[in-house]
């Protein structure tokens, strides 16, 4: 048996050089924001409900997707697919793809990974994603202490590129730094509480690209966690957050566009209290607070006109009714009240910064099918304005939104 290990992991590390693994997501670019007022309304109302998040981090099989109108031009995007295969006790496969799109074009990554076990509570993974250009070879090794959902934790190291000063025939770019992430993930169950947190650090990186005498760097970090309490059945109370840091910088000395001259720091802070309680048999109440800021420091090299300091921040009261009269059908009703604000300060005082804060108030009509016996949930929604004075239907109409999750 170990000889077998043994030459299970030499392989792995031999494979590792096809393979490549989700961390920065390849968007090295640098753009203004586009949010509009109520987008954090918007992004709480398209958003899984508990009960399905629930059921979604218990199961290892299943698909979802969700997306809605955020503005005129821009649409909240998300899906993820996740699939596990045990072939013996000690060894499994498995495929992640997940891609979330709010507040700028994100890439869809997909990532597969071969877990072996030599005993029941150790777990040594291998993460990849295969790629015909091997300029984007990453290497990457899990060690994990127990086993998933609940009662583990998780310990991710892995190199970005790391052949690809060697490999890059394609033009004359380079690493100066290489991208190494670090990821820990942990879930706790312990009696009637539940506990799971991801964390994910990416060090700075430098990459330089002699056409344009360019330099691009990158330091990025992410947080986000889950803390319930659940006193009966499709009863709970508990706190969600999110947090994510990214700072960018292109610096070229032979282009004088825009776009190759500019820094930016976004800073995304979210949480999110909850409290959910049947109300009958075919009722089913939420009720909660959330906060949300995302700000995006940008600065223009050589132009202070084009340098400015974005933030949207919202303050939310929000409540969800569920009415299921029919086991294979429901509506949903949801109820969401903010005060908000969006500023723009500019670095230049020829420009005016602009600052609004309003209340903003939705709507949101659902109806869902359920197939109850594939854990199957088709959802189609309509969002409606509360505040807008003019009462009419062009004003009233917020947008539209299908979501989708299965389970198996």
């Amino acid at each position: 048996m170990r000889i077998l290990i043994l030459l299970f992991l030499i392989c792995l590390f031999n494979l590792a050089n096809f393979m490549r693994v989700k961390a920065f997501d390849d968007t090295k670019t640098i753009e203004p924001s586009y949010h509009v007022q109520e987008n954090f309304l918007d992004f709480k109302e398209y958003q899984f409900h508990k009960l399905q998040e629930e059921r979604w981090y218990e199961s290892q099989n299943g698909w979802r997707t969700s997306g809605g109108s955020i503005s005129v031009d821009l649409l909240y995007h998300y899906l993820e697919v996740k699939f596990r295969k045990h072939l013996r006790p000690w060894i499994s496969t498995g495929f992640q793809l997940k891609q979330e799109e709010f507040f700028k074009i994100t890439p869809a990554r997909f990532q597969v990974d071969v877990e072996l076990r030599p005993q029941p509570w150790l777990g040594i993974t291998l993460l990849g994603m295969q790629e015909y250009d091997k300029r984007h070879a990453d290497q990457g090794l899990g060690l994990t202490l127990g086993q998933r959902p609940w009662n583990f934790i998780y310990i991710q190291q892995l190199s970005h590129d790391l052949y690809y000063n060697e490999k890059n025939f394609y033009d004359d770019s380079y690493y100066l730094l290489n991208p190494v992430a670090q990821t820990i993930e942990a879930g706790w169950n312990f009696d009637q509480w539940k506990f799971r947190t991801h964390i994910t650090r990416d060090f700075r990186f430098h990459q330089y690209f002699p056409i344009k005498a360019m330099n691009f760097e990158y330091e990025g970090r992410e947080h986000d966690g889950v803390l319930d309490y659940h006193f009966g059945e499709r009863s709970l109370t508990g706190i969600s957050w999110r947090y994510f840091e990214h700072h960018k910088k292109r610096e070229a000395s032979l282009s004088s566009m825009d776009e190759d001259n500019r820094q930016q720091r976004m800073i995304y802070r979210s949480w999110d209290y909850y409290w959910l309680h049947p109300l009958d048999t075919v009722w089913h109440g939420t009720l909660g607070l959330r906060e949300d800021r995302i700000e995006n420091m940008l600065v223009q090299f050589g132009d202070d006109n084009g340098s400015s300091n974005f933030h949207l921040w919202t303050f939310q009261l929000y409540g969800i009714l569920i009415q299921r009269n029919q086991p294979d059908s429901a509506w949903e009703y949801g109820l969401y009240l903010g005060d908000t604000e969006k500023a723009t300060d500019y670095l230049s005082s020829s420009n005016t910064d602009r600052h609004v804060r309003k209340y903003e108030s939705s709507l949101r009509i659902s109806w869902v099918m359920n197939d109850m016996a594939h854990d199957a949930e088709l959802m189609f929604t309509s969002t409606w304005n509360l505040d807008d004075k003019a009462l009419n239907f062009v004003t009233l109409w917020d947008g539209g939104h299908i979501s989708y999750q299965q389970i198996f």
